[in-house]
């Protein structure tokens, strides 16, 4: 039995110093950001941990995630420091604190702005997001039956994983819309030709209202054309069929073939335009009532709103060419 005691006490010391060697920051180790993929098995991830000299030994840290019952690693972006053991990085990986980014999406922001804007903030590539925007199969596995997610993204701001799958950052926002449309409609089971055509009004609405008092005004002016059979005659959505984000509209632009050319064609454009508020969704929805068919901005981010083609002309000379004609502004406030 007094020889035993001996072997026992060296067999502790040495098992101790054997997991201080292994549970060591590997020799010149230094701060850096780790991506764990999908479905990612603790020893593939292990093992990654090991070639990129984050670990000492993908053995050890497997044997311990067994030890300390941590077998499931959860997927994201991590930053390690110096310094960091095998057993701390197993600790953060399991418990999944991974990098996040806070992103802001105005309202107004269309599908390309925004895949910038997420790109920007770390959270998925831009490439990428577009990719999946546009890819129908994806979006009719998550409830949007569209050509585009454009206009089914609810502009607001989230904290998202860095390096996020750009399908869950768009499945994320989508159901944050399909929650707004169905609390300002109060209609949980809105047919899909019907939010469709909500979220693309509310859209243009979105696109040409400056002042918020003003929404539900611009909106009566494009129901009353539309039942009137009239163009809604509105630039935005040129200015979306063109891709032209930046500068002014051209006449060549104007005359554009898109189907998007709402001074061509008739009715609403084939999708959204933009990401719509709230506002300007309940705007869609409940508008003003009023025999305005017209408006025009007065370069003060208001418009001026007229019932008679003579009547907006006159408008259109005094604030878009200058031009006094005798006209006085009767609604400016």
């Amino acid at each position: 039995m007094k020889n035993i005691i001996p072997v026992l006490i060296f067999a502790a010391i040495l098992s101790t110093g054997v997991f201080f060697y292994l549970n060591r920051p590997p020799s010149g180790g230094r701060g850096t950001f780790f991506q764990v993929n999908y479905g990612e098995t603790v020893r593939a991830t292990a093992e990654r941990l090991e070639k990129n000299q984050i670990i000492t030994s993908a053995d050890f840290f497997v044997l311990m995630s067994y030890a300390l019952r941590r077998k499931y690693i959860k997927a994201g972006k991590y930053e390690f420091h110096p310094g960091m053991t095998s057993v701390e990085i197993l600790k953060k990986l399991t418990r999944g604190d991974i990098l996040t980014s806070r992103v802001t999406v105005p309202e107004g922001f269309n599908l390309y702005q925004i895949a910038r804007r997420l790109e920007e903030s770390r959270i998925c590539d831009e490439a990428n997001f577009l990719f999946y925007a546009f890819d129908e199969n994806f979006l009719a596995s998550i409830g949007i039956y569209a050509s585009s997610a454009e206009g089914y993204l609810f502009p607001d701001t989230y904290v998202f994983p860095e390096s996020s799958d750009p399908r869950d950052v768009i499945a994320v926002m989508h159901k944050k819309m399909s929650g707004e449309v169905e609390l300002i409609t109060g209609v949980r089971a809105i047919s899909r030709k019907k939010k469709h055509e909500i979220l693309t009004l509310a859209s243009l609405i979105e696109e040409e209202a400056k002042i918020p008092d003003e929404r539900k005004l611009i909106s009566s002016v494009f129901h009353n054309r539309m039942k009137k059979k009239m163009k809604l005659d509105c630039d935005p959505t040129v200015r979306y069929g063109v891709k032209n984000f930046e500068r002014p509209i051209t006449v060549s632009e104007l005359a554009d073939d898109s189907p998007y050319n709402t001074y061509k064609y008739r009715g609403l454009p084939p999708t959204p335009i933009s990401s719509p508020g709230r506002e300007s969704i309940d705007a869609a929805i409940n508008p003003a009532k009023s025999s305005y068919l017209f408006f025009v901005a007065r370069n003060d981010g208001s418009h001026y709103f007229s019932t008679t083609l003579r009547e907006h002309s006159r408008a259109v000379e005094f604030y878009q060419r200058g031009r006094p004609n005798g006209f006085k502004d009767r609604q400016k406030r």
